[in-house]
């Protein structure tokens, strides 16, 4: 299986090219889109959604994310494996989140099965979805090129705990206006933007609606929400805290 991860969105062709060129190396293949809707070069959400994903997929699936603001600079491309994935894409942070370890990476900017009519733009159609292909097919890293050591690229703030708040960052909001927040679920009393005190949920519609909450999201970090509306709209904040 080859799992999709991009910011291409599905209003040019560039998703169905890159999944063209697959198929025509490995008609057998089995394609799976995670999103294609990340917002543009968002590393950071990209990260955080490959990290949600990828356990719920099965062994030996290949990850083919492809959020590149860099493309065509001297970042590397590379495949790397990890636990009982594979992952393909540039080394530019998008991987950060999973990799907890070191993994196991190949340099693949000259891996032999990328397309000849090389492009500066649009290495995802040329360099990776080739290796995708290939890699779901045969398992194996090591004919893709030689060896590279991982480099962790991504900065992602940190909470700030004080004797009694959390100081807390808004890391990016999905398609609901849900701000997701840095903070990962835990115990408190009630969150503060400014001196407006946002109250605790269990679930989004416990909240009267049009209504704001904050409550532990299906990611494992804590949600700020509007019940039925868009916290992003409303709010559209950076930090905020947590007394606890």
């Amino acid at each position: 299986m080859i799992a999709v991860l991009t910011d291409f969105s599905t209003k040019d062709p560039y998703v169905g090219i890159m999944k063209g060129v697959i198929y025509s190396i490995n008609k057998d293949a089995i394609m799976l889109d995670i999103t294609n809707e990340i917002e543009d070069y968002n590393i950071v959400k990209g990260a955080f959604y490959l990290k949600a994903s990828y356990i719920y997929f099965p062994e030996n699936t290949v990850f083919l994310c492809v959020v590149d603001p860099g493309v065509g600079s001297d970042r590397t491309p590379i495949a790397c494996r990890y636990d009982k994935y594979f992952f393909v894409g540039p080394m530019n942070g998008i991987f950060d989140m999973v990799f907890e370890q070191k993994p196991k990476c190949i340099d693949i900017s000259n891996h032999p099965f990328k397309l000849k009519s090389l492009s500066n733009t649009f290495h995802g159609r040329d360099i990776f979805a080739p290796a995708a292909a290939y890699l779901d097919k045969i398992k194996n890293l090591d004919v893709l090129g030689a060896l590279i050591e991982y480099k962790y690229n991504l900065k992602i703030s940190k909470p700030i705990h004080k004797e009694e708040h959390i100081e807390g960052e808004i890391l990016f909001y999905d398609h609901f206006g849900n701000a997701i927040t840095n903070i990962k679920c835990q115990d408190f009393k009630y969150a503060l933007i400014g001196d407006t005190t946002i109250n605790r949920y269990e679930y989004f519609s416990q909240a009267p609606i049009k209504s704001p909450g904050i409550t532990c999201g299906s990611f494992g970090y804590l949600e700020l929400f509007i019940n039925q509306g868009s916290f992003k709209d409303f709010y559209n904040i950076k930090s905020f805290k947590i007394i606890v």
